[in-house]
């Protein structure tokens, strides 16, 4: 149903920005801007209401995977954030930034992605579809069209990994529970292969350039397919491993393989998967759980916690790898980012792709010398549990720009202030995190349970606590997860939970009680409704220490010269449509300072 104005009823129905949202589409519809197919909307999923989102220009959450063309032209990397980026190789500029339709919750974060080697179409998944659909689904994206072209719907689970095939026909994806392995044709997405289950999760798949498939699985086997997809060859590798990359060579005949849980790269064997030999892993500190081959297949590539000097390290190896008589072989360690490589993907070129848990990507070139680097826009708060800092009216907030402790900002709302390496004081308060009345245990967020005086605190599946910060009163505390923010109430009881656009790194409570504050993986800090839950504001600050954004749950928002452009309303189009996004630069006059500088004087 629409109204007079033609603004279609699911958006009408979604939560408190709507119906300012109405408004401006209303305008914008005046002035012929709006897309036909927003105002012919019918009632439709997902109906989740705009939503205000960080945009920096690199991705703001968790950047797990990356792939590009065959040519070497783009590289496609997805998100936590969820989104999807687009990048020249050449010169790492942003070619285009996609959104698929999301929910308050997970839904739309992405772990998977695919290039087609004609670069016509990318393949992405992850947290999509639960929410609407009989299953996951993965979306088939028309690249020069920019719209979702088809959706592959009813998958059993999450898709950790996907591949197209050389020719572009298949595409295989494996799942992170049981379902192991799935082939699709491109571009109708019909099933034609389902494999049996794993019982464990899956984790890569390679294609052969003949068409052969490799899949590694946490039962620390490799599973080989022919070229009809019919199982060929299965092995299990060293007793309790864990293997995660694997990789054919260019030439199809070996198999590199790399390990979640070891300081390790084996080199099979693609015809029977025996052990061909192991590289030198001299010097490794971490593991090497992404791994991967030059074009030419002279080179054998890994990568993962292995770090050193403060930065996460490629090692290249020469000759394939292959050790001389000591078990000695020529390598060098290469600098690529501060976190954990989360993959690696060699390019036609010579050179080497990479993504990172910063979240960073770059470019690597055959001689091993940066190309470029796209790292992380915004704070860093991860680590910073306890020093997330507030007022006792909460009008006042000071935090880190990253995990190093050492770089720190301070932003008065009602000011609209910000202060880098601000002095000490100005009564600011850590996070209270133990009291002789609230005992909670297990929040630090190593997966352990959490326990409130004794009594566990029930979890979601794959949640884990990050932060905890208790009222000074012992009224109540606020428990920050991976991907919600809870408050319990003195006796335990739940009074209300939220889902968050990120984990909650830090959380702490004013003085007075009256906000939840809390420093979000998304790089933003949020005021909660200690009473309600309610969210009532945002703050987003660069890491380039100069902007920032602030922004109300009555649609106000403020920002600083030049930083208009950091956020904006994604508003979703239906379940099988790209999502659209407005940045606020576009309504000024919606800007209202004055807000903020008498919210905290109730």
């Amino acid at each position: 149903m629409k109204n007079a104005h033609g603004i279609p009823s699911w958006l009408r129905k979604s939560p408190p920005v709507c119906s300012f949202l109405s408004i401006f589409l209303i305008l914008l519809f005046s002035s012929f801007v709006v897309p036909a197919t927003i105002l012919q909307a019918e009632e439709r999923v997902p109906s989740v209401g705009p939503v205000l989102r960080v945009e920096s220009g690199m991705h703001a959450g968790l950047a797990r995977r990356i792939d590009s063309d065959a040519e070497g032209r783009y590289l496609v990397s997805v998100s936590d954030d969820k989104t999807l980026k687009i990048w020249s190789v050449g010169d790492g500029r942003l070619q285009s930034t996609m959104r698929v339709p999301i929910g308050l919750g997970n839904e739309g974060a992405l772990h998977a992605v695919a290039f087609s080697p004609d670069g016509r179409t990318v393949a992405v998944t992850g947290q999509t579809g639960p929410e609407w659909d009989d299953g996951y689904c993965i979306y088939l994206i028309d690249v020069q069209g920019g719209e979702i072209r088809r959706r592959i719907v009813n998958l059993p689970e999450a898709v950790t990994h996907m591949a197209f095939s050389p020719n572009g026909v298949f595409l295989a994806a494996v799942f992170g529970e049981r379902a192991g392995l799935q082939v699709f044709t491109i571009p109708d997405g019909t099933r034609i292969y389902a494999s049996e289950p794993y019982q464990v999760p899956a984790n890569w798949v390679d294609f052969a350039p003949d068409g052969r498939m490799v899949v590694s699985s946490y039962d620390g086997a490799l599973r080989m397919y022919d070229a009809n997809f019919r199982p060929s060859v299965a092995k299990q590798l060293a007793k309790g491993g864990k293997p995660h990359g694997v990789a054919f060579s260019p030439d199809g005949k070996k198999i590199a393989v790399g390990f979640r849980d070891r300081a390790t790269v084996a080199v099979l064997s693609a015809d029977d998967l025996t052990l061909s030999y192991l590289p030198d892993v001299s010097g490794v500190a971490g593991n090497l759980w992404t791994v991967g081959w030059s074009a030419d297949g002279t080179r054998l590539l890994g990568a993962g916690s292995h770090a050193g000097r403060g930065k996460s390290l490629i090692r290249w190896w020469s000759h394939g790898g292959l050790p001389d008589g000591n078990g000695r072989g020529e390598y060098m360690d290469l600098p690529a980012s501060n976190g954990n490589v989360m993959q690696i993907l060699p390019l036609k070129s010579g050179g080497v792709a990479f993504t990172a848990a910063d979240p960073a990507l770059g470019v690597l070139d055959g001689q091993g010398f940066a190309v470029f680097t796209r790292e992380r826009a915004i704070a860093n708060f991860q680590g910073g549990a306890r020093r997330l800092l507030v007022s006792d009216r909460g009008n006042v907030v000071e935090f880190d720009y990253d995990a190093s402790g050492s770089n720190r900002g301070r932003f008065t709302v009602d000011k609209l202030l910000l202060q880098s390496a601000p002095t000490p004081g100005a009564g600011l308060h850590e996070p209270l995190v133990a009291t002789d009345e609230v005992n909670v245990t297990g929040w630090w967020g190593d997966g352990s349970k959490v326990t409130f005086n004794g009594m566990e605190l029930s979890m979601s599946e794959k949640e884990i606590s990050c932060s905890l910060g208790i009222d000074a009163k012992n009224r109540f505390f606020a428990l920050g997860s991976s991907f919600s923010l809870r408050l319990y109430l003195r006796s335990g009881q739940l009074r209300w939970q939220v889902h968050t656009p990120g984990p909650v790194w830090a959380v702490n409570v004013s003085g007075n009680g009256q906000w939840v504050i809390a420093a979000l993986g998304d790089g933003t800090i949020r005021w909660y409704d200690a009473m309600r839950g309610e969210e009532s504001m945002a703050l987003f600050v660069s890491k380039d220490q100069q902007r920032w954004a602030v922004w109300s749950a009555r649609n106000f928002f403020a920002v600083s010269p030049g930083a208009s452009s950091l956020i904006g309303w994604h508003v979703n189009r239906g379940k099988g449509q790209l999502a659209d996004f407005y940045p606020v630069g576009q309504f000024p006059q919606y800007q209202n300072s004055e807000f903020f500088k008498t919210l905290f004087q109730q």
